[in-house]
């Protein structure tokens, strides 16, 4: 297949883009790095007494945190909506307060109050002329990824849907799809004109010579050429359950979650000991409210799967009225079966402390695919393809689910958080639980829970 030169061009400025989006991030984690010591640089300029100098320690780790707490955020800066634009910005400048005023409490010398509060407000500022720039950026000539597929009719309508919706609507535009993989034409026009940059291959596709032969030839003019399971876990954050290979599934996990269980597990314990002071706290307001309005037991317990089918009970305050817990059926957020106060409880998350003392039991972890009651999980497994694999790691008190999708209340809702359970399974590590630890903070602060 001949391609002519305007495809090679396209390839050779997408890959110059590329570049500058890598040098972008490097600018903006460097200024970001950057910020506190020149924030303490005006200190000792204008506000420190004479012969006064902090060290130097504070300064680099709060500016460590900066960019770890910019990489955190839901999303990147590159996004053209306004309010979430606003929103990452605030969260990176709270986050890095935070930080610095918990180094207040380890060591008060380390970082004067002026320096913590104008690099707090210079990270808001930073990121948020970042995502400004992003914004125009991203409205003016749409999203980078611009996808043709190659796919089954039930893959396709799928990928369509998802496409439409979730927090990852502005990372890829997708152009067309290709239902007949046994007989689609030619693939070279998108590329040529250059309304796609990306192509995705079902099962079918990726064994057919024909579309091989093509996808190679636009691999070699500049074209990225992805799986759909491949493109799936790197840009939606899940795994699509109809391509998915249990064998191989298996083995990411055994090579690479065997070396983070013993750290895990310590970091497990060590955020339980604060959720305990938590719960210490949380106590006194919870057993007035529950004598005042909710009229019943304190605690409820109830059978869940944990790791390997192992069962175990799982605690919590309660929020449903007495009696009414074992009714069956999915339980949603307007549920007849919760108080007043239960949905307090619920909103706030406080009736998820508790279980702090499962965490403690090594029954649960801070972070993992979210504990379904044993029925439940019963009926799923055989309902749902490769349910069982999500019972490999420790289930957890949130989840990648839990802060990618909606709360589930239903068979379909479930269907599709096992699919963000089998990415966490695949990805555990450190930098995604911290990062899903964050988001379920933000989730918290900002978008009203669950």
């Amino acid at each position: 297949m001949r391609f002519d030169g305007q495809l090679s061009d396209r390839a050779a400025a997408q890959s110059r883009r590329q570049s500058m989006s890598n040098t972008g991030r490097i600018v903006i984690g460097t200024v970001l790095f950057l910020i506190p010591l020149a924030a303490r640089y005006v200190h000792q300029e204008y506000r420190a007494p004479a012969g006064t100098s902090e060290g130097w320690w504070a300064y680099l780790l709060l500016g460590s945190l900066a960019v770890l707490a910019a990489g955190l955020l839901e999303s990147p800066p590159i996004t053209s909506s306004t309010s979430r634009v606003f929103v990452n910005a605030a969260s990176t400048g709270l986050l890095v307060l935070v930080a610095a005023a918990t180094s207040q409490v380890i060591a008060p010398d380390s970082l004067p109050r002026f320096v913590m509060v104008l690099t707090g407000f210079c990270v808001f500022v930073w990121i948020l002329l970042v995502g400004a720039f992003f914004a125009v950026r991203t409205r003016r000539h749409g999203p980078r990824t611009r996808v043709v597929a190659v796919i089954n009719p039930k893959d396709a309508a799928q990928l369509e849907l998802d496409s439409a919706k979730g927090p990852w609507e502005e990372r890829f535009l997708l152009i067309t799809v290709i239902t007949d993989e046994q007989n689609f034409g030619s693939l070279s026009r998108e590329f040529t004109d250059g309304q796609a940059n990306t192509l995705v291959l079902g099962p079918v596709a990726s064994v057919n010579p024909v579309v091989v032969s093509q996808a190679e030839a636009l691999h070699q003019a500049g074209a990225r050429v992805r799986s759909l399971d491949n493109f799936y876990d790197q840009v939606l954050g899940r795994l699509p359950l109809s391509t998915l290979d249990r064998f191989a599934l298996m083995g990411d996990i055994e090579s690479l979650h065997g070396g983070y269980a013993p750290l895990k597990r310590a970091l497990d314990l060590v955020l339980a000991f604060i959720g305990m002071i938590a719960l210490g706290i949380a106590l006194p307001f919870v057993i007035v409210g529950n004598l005042i309005a909710n009229r019943g037991p304190l605690f409820f317990s109830q059978r869940r799967v944990g790791r390997h089918g192992t069962e175990f009970e799982i605690l919590k305050f309660r929020s449903m009225s007495p009696g009414a817990v074992d009714i069956s059926g999915w339980t949603s957020n307007d549920d007849p079966r919760i108080t007043g106060f239960g949905k307090l409880l619920r909103r706030t998350h406080l009736d998820e402390l508790p279980q702090v003392i499962n965490i403690f039991r090594g029954e649960l972890s801070v972070v993992g695919p979210r504990p379904e009651q044993v029925d439940y999980a019963r009926q799923l497994a055989e309902a749902l393809p490769f349910y069982n694999a999500r019972h490999l790691v420790r289930p957890g008190l949130t989840g990648w689910a839990q802060v990618r999708y909606q709360y589930a209340a239903s068979e379909e809702d479930a269907y599709v958080k096992l699919q963000f359970d089998l990415h966490y399974v695949r990805h555990e590590s450190l930098v995604t639980d911290v990062r899903i630890i964050w988001l379920t903070v933000h989730h918290l602060l900002f978008d009203g829970g669950r």
